[in-house]
């Protein structure tokens, strides 16, 4: 049997009939009461009518008579009546009472004038018949016929109310609760038995048959899709091993053309690592000795020869920097550096840069810039001079004796950006329309005349194209040949503020600097520059000699080729940071012509602090020299060093070296903590293993005040030197300080 629920439908269905009794019979009870209560109301004016129409002549009558034994019956009479609890006569000649003195209970008093007509004369007033009536008695019969009537109808309807409720249990709650069960069932998966309700079948079915068959059919239909998914789930797996085997081969195939992309890749980044390496050495030789020359004491002829000498080697250079630089490119490797500056003044610049190259064509370079412009904007300054540079040097390059204009148009302007086009303009030799749609496609020039007169790689246009996709813009030219060549494109370009004046570098001062390299051309065209500038300058041909020399003497800068014979300059260089000596904390900088991205970070890793890419460059070398002081680590006091930041951003691009600086940040916040815990504990091995691990990191990005601190903190904890810690742990907090509000300012930046 089911047992019945406390809290179901039927125990809510009793409740509201309940409920609904009491109500209806407390408003039953009081209807009735009321009409009770009207009833003995009326009883009672007809008793009073009855006193003033049937008693009051004769009390009259007794009274003018002074018939007092008369006046007395009349009033008992009168205490005689329902519910009348005292008579009172008041008169001149008596004071009757009859009934209770003082009887208890609410009273109705009536007063009724007692006047009578003589014979003959004036009416006579005699006096006043006052009968109260006991309310008390009439209450009392009220509560007790009301609660008769709310008991009785309480009864009656209680039972009806359960009687009404086990009739919905049979013919509802009991068929819900068979249901619910069924339902449970469905839920739990067993589908198999059918719904069945303890009833009889009713040739009329009502609303519980209706839910009942809805659920069976609920059943069957889910009985039907259970079966279809299953038919569909066998030929889903013969599709899926079907799908499988050819997918294994599918694997196998991109597997075998991944491995062959790879390979080829690596082959072509070996191939450029090669070429870089391979072509920079020998060019390293010819650029350094045609600049030793070009400062000697040589006749006009010789002189000219030595310029045509380097300008060819120059041109050389720019072929092979735009070929690496399209690699690049394509390999991702180039990110755009958001920073503010000024349109116009970039403009200037460059034309600048490229009006020796017009005079020597003859041409004319002219400026238009539209006087909406913004003052400042906030964009990629390096790619779009990167841009100007390359459609400027290319519309010198093709035409003679002519005209070059640089215009820059506001298309659209708002408070944020504006729209800008920026168009090269010239009247020179012009393009082909058969050529003008594959222009800006890699290696392609405008006819094998072309290519033949004024030679180039034929990359320089699909450059520009890459840059400025990649600064969301669009470029393209219009052309005559014959009559010249307008490029142009156009590009979104938000609006910025005056960038931050950046302090003059000191007047270098004269270095001790050891040149380690294998090559005794570029051993001879590095000491010649550097002799120039009144360096004192020591060379090395390998790791051997390199580690005696800076065994023997300390030097302000070490120049190390990567190449080394035997033991490399990454090795050599881990070697100098590692042991103790007077160069350990020299500054190192790596002299390669791997200058990829992806070679940099190791040289990095090693401990060298910049970068000096062959050919060797005299500009180059003396913006690297610039920062050095003698006898100290640069930023030892100041605890920063900008200038191989600066190397960092421009070899890598602000986009990684802010990852670096975000690396370095974490790896202080996880190891500086340990580090203070550490130093009041005298914990050596810790400190010694946290010192070494931070400060590696510091040097390789410019924080070198906090590096040699850490570096001496190091030395301490091999010595196990306590009070060397104790007295290095109060600078150490004040360098982590700064190194972290510096870094801070670094990443917001």
């Amino acid at each position: 049997m089911i047992r019945l629920r406390t809290d179901g439908l039927l125990r809510r269905l009793l409740l509201f009939i309940l409920l609904f009794s009491l109500c209806f019979t407390v408003l039953a009870s009081s209807v009735q009461l009321y009409f009770e209560y009207r009833r003995e109301m009326r009883d009672i004016e007809a008793r009073m009518a009855l006193i003033r129409a049937g008693y009051l002549a004769s009390l009259e009558r007794s009274l003018w008579d002074l018939d007092e034994a008369q006046l007395d019956t009349q009033l008992r009479g009168l205490v005689d009546f329902s519910d009348v609890a005292r008579v009172r006569l008041l008169s001149d000649d008596f004071q009757l009472l009859r009934g209770e003195a003082e009887p208890k209970g609410p009273l109705r008093i009536e007063r009724f004038p007692l006047d009578y007509q003589p014979p003959s004369g004036p009416p006579r007033h005699l006096g006043e018949l006052e009968v109260s009536i006991d309310l008390g008695a009439v209450h009392r019969r009220l509560y007790a016929t009301g609660l008769a009537s709310l008991l009785w109808m309480g009864v009656f309807l209680c039972g009806l109310a359960v009687a009404l409720s086990g009739l919905f249990y049979r013919l509802v709650t009991r068929h819900l609760q068979v249901m619910a069960e069924f339902a449970r069932r469905i839920g739990a998966g067993q589908w198999q038995e059918p719904l069945r309700l303890g009833r009889r079948r009713s040739a009329r079915p009502d609303e519980i048959d209706t839910v009942a068959h809805a659920l069976d059919d609920m059943r069957r239909a889910i009985l039907s899709d259970i079966e279809r998914r299953e038919r569909d789930r066998l030929a889903l797996q013969d599709k899926r091993d079907e799908l499988q085997a050819m997918v294994e081969r599918r694997t196998a195939s991109l597997a075998r053309a991944k491995d062959e992309a790879e390979a080829a890749n690596l082959a072509k980044s070996r191939f450029l690592a090669t070429m870089s390496h391979e072509l920079r050495t020998p060019l390293n030789g010819i650029l350094g000795m045609a600049e030793l020359l070009r400062g000697g004491r040589l006749e006009a002829a010789d002189r000219q020869r030595v310029e045509a000498l380097y300008k060819a080697g120059e041109g050389l250079l720019a072929i092979l920097n735009e070929v690496l630089y399209f690699a690049r490119l394509e390999e991702g490797e180039s990110r755009a550096e958001l920073v503010g500056f000024s349109l116009r003044q970039l403009c200037l610049e460059v034309l600048a840069l490229l009006e020796p190259m017009a005079m020597d064509n003859g041409d004319t370079l002219q400026l238009d810039i539209d006087e909406q412009l913004a003052g400042y904007q906030h964009g990629a300054e390096q790619y779009l001079r990167q841009v100007l540079s390359n459609l400027l040097a290319n519309a010198i390059k093709f035409t003679e004796h002519g005209q070059v204009w640089l215009k820059v148009q506001v298309l659209v302007s708002d408070e944020a950006s504006q729209r800008l086009r920026i168009s090269i303009s010239d009247n020179g030799i012009g393009i082909e329309p058969a050529v003008q749609a594959k222009i800006f496609d890699r290696f392609v020039q405008a006819s094998e005349a072309v290519a033949r007169r004024y030679g180039g790689t034929g990359l320089g246009l699909a450059i520009c194209k890459h840059l400025v996709e990649k600064l969301g813009g669009c470029i393209g030219l219009d052309s005559v040949q014959g009559q010249g060549s307008c490029f142009w494109f156009e590009l979104d370009m938000a609006r910025g503020q005056q960038p931050a004046s950046t302090p003059s570098q000191p007047a270098m001062a004269c270095l001790d600097i050891l040149v380690v390299e294998d090559v005794a051309l570029n051993r001879e065209v590095a000491g010649g520059l550097l002799l120039r500038d009144g360096h004192r300058v020591s060379f090395a041909e390998d790791a051997g000699q390199a580690l005696q020399a800076c065994a023997q003497r300390r030097f302000d800068l070490i120049l190390l080729d990567v190449h080394l014979p035997g033991m490399s300059g990454v090795e050599l260089c881990r070697q100098l940071r590692a042991m103790p000596g007077p160069n350990r904390d020299s500054r190192i900088l790596a002299l390669t012509a791997g200058v990829q991205p992806g070679q940099v970070p190791g040289y990095l890793d090693a401990g060298m602090q910049g970068v000096l890419a062959k050919p060797l460059r005299l500009d180059n070398l003396r913006q690297a020299l610039a920062e050095v002081a003698p006898g100290e680590v640069v930023g030892a006091g100041t605890g920063m060093d900008w200038a191989l930041l600066d190397t960092h951003r421009s070899l890598l691009g602000e986009q990684k070296l802010q990852g670096l600086l975000k690396v370095l940040r974490q790896s202080l916040e996880q190891h500086a903590t340990s580090l203070a815990e550490a130093l009041p504990a005298q914990d050596f091995t810790e400190v010694l293993h946290l010192a070494h691990r931070l400060a590696g990191s510091c040097d390789s990005l410019g924080f070198s005040g906090l590096a040699v601190l850490l570096r001496r903190l190091e030395e301490a904890a091999r010595q196990h030197d306590a009070q060397a810690l104790k007295a290095l742990g109060e600078p150490l907090a004040s360098q982590l300080g700064q190194a972290r509000a510096t870094l801070e300012q670094l990443i917001q930046s």
